[in-house]
């Protein structure tokens, strides 16, 4: 009986945690629509969008606040790109890191288009 009741519990929170996590979800995703960004991609818990004239970063974490969690950099003051295995770094400070290989080339490719035009 006191099993069932601890795991009682414990299924109690992870559904509250999940509900919590797909709320912060949903305030990044806007938050991204409204900055009219594209090719957004999560990595490493970190979301990563290109805008209409910066990148933007947002941290997922327990409490999304947009202000303090989010990290740009306007693309007019992008000089040059490298990339090193899993990472592109802007202007040789600005490292922007993803999970997967095929992330970053999407990513990057996606990124050189933009400040191209």
């Amino acid at each position: 009986m006191v099993f069932l009741v601890i795991f009682g519990l414990i299924a109690v929170v992870v559904i509250a945690l999940n509900m919590k996590d797909s709320s912060n979800l949903e305030k990044i995703e806007n938050h991204f629509k409204a900055e009219n960004c594209q090719n957004i991609v999560y990595s490493k818990g970190i979301y990563k969008g290109i805008c209409e004239n910066k990148i933007m970063q947002i941290n997922n974490s327990f409490s999304v606040d947009l202000e303090k969690n989010k990290t740009t950099f306007t693309l007019d003051k992008i000089k040059n790109l490298d990339e090193k295995e899993l990472s592109i770094i802007v202007n040789n400070s600005y490292i922007i890191e993803f999970k997967d290989k095929k992330n970053k080339e999407t990513f990057y490719k996606s990124l050189k288009e933009k400040i191209n035009k």
